[in-house]
């Protein structure tokens, strides 16, 4: 791969106190290159020469701006130093190195300005995977990405990387570590279009966006546009705030919303009330039922709280959906809800992004659309985050409490017209009427769009199966005729494809469900139809307090594994106080690990078929059981 113009290179490293290892990748040739420092051979200058005449690469890792990279600049700095010393020393030194980056704290200064000295050098060009898909707050370790990546070997080390490693070992150690390398590599291409849409930024804004993740490079943008407009400098903008600690909720709600429910009156009452503190994310929450459904409002946002339900619209019904269009931004730009501290001109910015946004959309310009969308949706966030230029919680409430307000708005006049009321989220309401009311629901949507001057996008379900308030599926408007499994849209746990770094679970159970409800499909059928084993897999990472244990045996922290008649139970425990303490980590089935993918058959996995057509039809079962008769 070339980025850049130059050649995509992945590489990771390995420290002990005795040993040192870099394996690299060039991912055109598919060549390694190996460098050791050990009792068996010391290669300090090889591989220093190797970075240091890489003009023509872009170094890749995982984790490599906040690890591997600080290694590589330490050894280079000190190379002369170095080749003087014994490989122990230099080893030595590495591990100590190590221990310092990894046990850094947040409020040690000193650790981080020598830190920062390392990780700012610039002997070679680098990508770091890990900061470019995630945000500090979200990221996951690269063992828990081969997982969700389904990589062929997931593979965790068994040794002690604080002790010395045995001689013996080592080239263990190197096979471990050219796995850890091959992973980033398929990772790396898996990645592409995530590359290609930074380096569009990089062209079009003249920011260093490749190992950023989105939210990242929409404050980067948004500070560019800003400074230039306003004049305002990066250092001067960096130390900006509009702090308040305390919010009276009255201050915050817009003197438009009213309602002519009384519950939702006294729903509106009770937060004019509040005074809340802006540190705490989850403070005020109310809630309460109206008309059945449970409904949770507050400063974490809007949501009704719902049991499980089928909805299937009668011949004389229709379940439709009114959701806000860009309910973020919209109030943003609407009622000039940007950071207060930032005056008009962030808000002419801001806007003139979203128009930007708009057309690129229309227009068909995918990368554009795509980086201003990203841009536009990373404001709030950082609005709430105290150490960023766009701190304000004051109008952070503002978006977020009338944005809920607003939803109810629409709730309130859908009741007037005898509608069902089947969710309520962060953007949007679903409902279920009489056809007959449908140009007056259409009506109520256009009164809540004049007074609030913000517009909705409506649509329709055939039908609507809602497990969980963030767990469902529905079946939009035309698969009846088309089939179309775009048409489908998942939720939560029965989202049928695997993100990321957002853990693995088995997705034969949600097709199962899915085609049971929607094709027909009895849950057996699908199961036991399907030769696809990693729709069987799950995996699980156990926290370094507990060991785990299979077949009488300790084995790693990390496993792929899958239900079947043939495995033994997999335990986790640790010991408090001198006893142990262990749990099942599945309950139901004993388990076949299947951290290396290998071409056994299916017919000869001895999947516990039963298992997996258990939990579908426990899912099954609790969705029929509670299925509403709309309208009775």
């Amino acid at each position: 791969m070339i980025i850049k113009n130059k050649v995509a290179c992945v590489y990771d490293i390995e420290i002990f106190p005795n040993c040192f290892h870099v394996t690299i990748r060039d991912t055109e040739t598919n060549e390694y290159f190996k460098f050791e420092i050990s009792k068996r051979k010391c290669e300090l200058e090889k591989l220093c020469d190797y970075f240091l005449n890489s003009k023509n690469a872009m170094l890749v890792g995982y984790n490599n701006h906040h690890y591997d990279d600080l290694i590589i600049n330490y050894i280079i700095e000190y190379r002369g130093v170095m080749i003087h010393k014994s490989y122990y020393d230099i080893c030595k030194s590495l591990f100590n190195m190590s221990q310092i980056i990894v046990n850094q704290s947040d409020d040690d200064d000193k650790t981080r300005k020598l830190l920062s000295h390392y990780k700012y050098a610039d002997y070679f060009l680098s990508l770091d995977l890990l900061s470019m898909l995630f945000s500090k707050k979200l990221r996951v370790g690269l063992k828990s990405m081969q997982i969700t990546m389904q990589y062929d070997n997931v593979q965790e080390y068994e040794g002690d990387f604080d002790s010395d490693i045995p001689t013996e070992d080592i080239d263990k150690m190197i096979a471990y570590n050219i796995n850890d390398v091959d992973s980033t590599t398929e990772l790396l291409y898996r990645c592409q279009k995530d590359i290609e849409l930074r380096l569009w930024i990089e062209q079009e804004y003249e920011i260093d966006a490749l190992s950023m993740d989105s939210v990242k490079f929409g404050e980067r943008i948004l500070a560019t546009k800003y400074c230039e407009a306003s004049g305002v400098t990066w250092q001067q903008l960096k130390s900006m705030r509009s702090p308040m600690d305390y919010i009276p909720l009255k201050d915050v709600i817009f003197p438009f919303i009213s309602y002519s429910n009384p519950i939702l009156q006294n729903v509106l009452e009770d937060m004019k009330k509040q005074v809340v503190c802006s540190l705490e994310r989850k403070g005020y929450d109310k809630q309460f039922v109206l008309s059945g459904t449970h409904y949770s409002v507050g400063v974490g946002g809007i949501h009704s709280i719902q049991d499980p339900e089928i909805f299937v619209p009668r011949d004389d019904e229709y379940i439709g959906h009114a959701d806000v269009t860009s309910m973020y931004p919209s109030l943003l730009i609407q009622y000039e809800l940007t950071p207060r501290h930032l005056g008009k001109v962030f808000c002419s910015v801001y806007s003139q992004i979203y128009k930007e946004r708009v057309e690129a959309k229309h227009s068909g310009q995918k990368m554009k659309n795509l980086a201003l969308k990203l841009t536009l949706n990373s404001v709030t966030g950082k609005m709430q985050e105290p150490t960023s230029w766009m701190y304000d919680p004051f109008n952070v409430f503002r978006i977020r409490i009338n944005g809920q307000l607003i939803l109810l708005m629409l709730v309130d006049r859908l009741l007037k017209l005898n509608c069902k009321i089947v969710q309520v989220n962060t953007d949007g309401v679903m409902y279920i009427c009489k056809k007959e009311s449908h140009n007056a629901v259409q009506e109520a949507i256009h009164d809540v769009e004049h007074i609030t001057k913000l517009g909705f996008e409506t649509g329709c379900y055939e039908a609507f199966y809602q497990y969980a308030g963030n767990d469902y599926f529905g079946v939009l408007e035309g698969y009846g005729i088309s089939h179309d499994p775009e048409l489908i849209e998942k939720k939560g746990m029965f989202i049928t494809e695997i993100k990321l770094g957002k853990g693995l679970a088995p997705t034969i159970i949600p097709t199962a469900v899915i085609n049971y409800f929607v094709n027909h499909i009895p849950i057996k059928d699908t199961i036991r139809s399907c030769t696809d084993i990693r729709k069987f897999l799950m995996g699980q990472r156990v926290s370094k307090e507990f060991d785990v244990e299979y077949r009488n045996k300790r084995i790693s922290r990390i496993n792929r594994f899958y239900a079947s008649t043939d495995g033994a139970y997999m335990f986790k425990y640790k010991i408090v106080n001198g006893e142990i303490k262990a749990s099942n980590m599945l309950t139901k089935s004993g388990v076949t690990i299947l951290n290396k993918f290998d071409d056994k058959p299916i017919n000869e996995r001895k999947i516990n078929y039963r298992y997996y057509e258990s939990e579908a039809s426990k899912i099954v079962k609790e969705l029929e059981t509670v299925q509403l008769e709309l309208f009775n």
